[in-house]
This record gives C-alpha cells, sequence and structure tokens, in this order.
C-alpha cells in the first residue's frame, strides 16, 4: 500500500514527512501508522477514516493541504469495490458492509430466488474504509480512481490531476 492519508498526496508525503509521529498520536481512530521507511500511511484493516482532519492539524509539515482548501477538496478520490469472494455471491446471507458504511452507499436490492448481493454507489463513497475490515473474506478493496502518486494537490495548493 503506498503512503496514503487523507488530503495530502504520495509526493507530498514523501518528500514532506519526517515521521514524527504527530498524526499518528493525533488520530482518534488509531488508523494513522508510520511504515518502514519513517512515512504516514491510514492502515484501514484497523478501522475507518472519520475526517477529522486531526492528522492534518497535528502536522507541522506542509504535507497536508490547508484548511481552506480542506473545506473544499476530497480527502482522496476512490470508491469500494467488492470482489467475488463476497460470501453473498455464494449464496450466503451478509450484509455486514452495508451495516458499516457511515454513507450509506452499499444497497443489496432484493433477488427473487437467491441471495442478494452488494451494489456500491461509487459517486457516494468517500473511500473512509469503513467496509473493509468487517468484511470477513476480505472481499472489499478501495479502487483509487487516480494512482496516489499521480494525485498532487500540493501544486499551487491546486487540485491538479
Amino acid at each position: 500500500m503506498p503512503n496514503r492519508l487523507p488530503w495530502a498526496d504520495g509526493p507530498g508525503i514523501e518528500n514532506s514527512c519526517t515521521g514524527c509521529g504527530a498524526c499518528v498520536a493525533a488520530c482518534p481512530e488509531n488508523i494513522i501508522v508510520l511504515s518502514e521507511n519513517r512515512k504516514a500511511s491510514v492502515d484501514f484493516s484497523k478501522g475507518e477514516c472519520v475526517f477529522c482532519e486531526a492528522c492534518a492539524e497535528s502536522c507541522s509539515e506542509p504535507v497536508f493541504i490547508n484548511a481552506a482548501l480542506r473545506a473544499q477538496r476530497k480527502p482522496w478520490i476512490g470508491s469500494a469495490f467488492i470482489d467475488e469472494r463476497c460470501l453473498s455471491s455464494r449464496g450466503i446471507t451478509c450484509q455486514i458492509c452495508k451495516d458499516q458504511c457511515p454513507e450509506a452507499i452499499i444497497s443489496f436490492p432484493p433477488v427473487i430466488g437467491g441471495a442478494a448481493t452488494p451494489i456500491v454507489n461509487a459517486a457516494g463513497c468517500t473511500a473512509c474504509g469503513a467496509c473493509l475490515s468487517p468484511c470477513p473474506t476480505e472481499a472489499i478493496d478501495i479502487h483509487w480512481e487516480i494512482e496516489h502518486e499521480d494525485q498532487q494537490y500540493h501544486k499551487e495548493e491546486e487540485w491538479v490531476e
């Protein structure tokens, strides 16, 4: 997993993160970790990002975009993707991803004579990761619309793709 933090890009993390751990300590969800190379990233196996901005507010380096731009920009661009390992695709009723989704973008339309399978409203997904760790078969992943190293916030503090 690349170093990925909300409202930060790969080059910003790589060039500016000092590995001080301030964002790790500030995260109320305890999902920010330091990699072996002492760069911060989100570990969705530990839980979801609630986009509280505590990581950005605690950082003294230019890793994150400023507060005014954070209010205007999505933290990252991606959505949940559920693959064939999903229990529902095997006829076993499970809707834990739907139950865990704070945005209510995962639905299970009824199917006559079979188990309902999940549908993700990708446009409404915040890529928070809430559905990832509870999935018993690890059938959910985040598909990033922009590779992290290509998502750039730091050029003139604008969203550049």
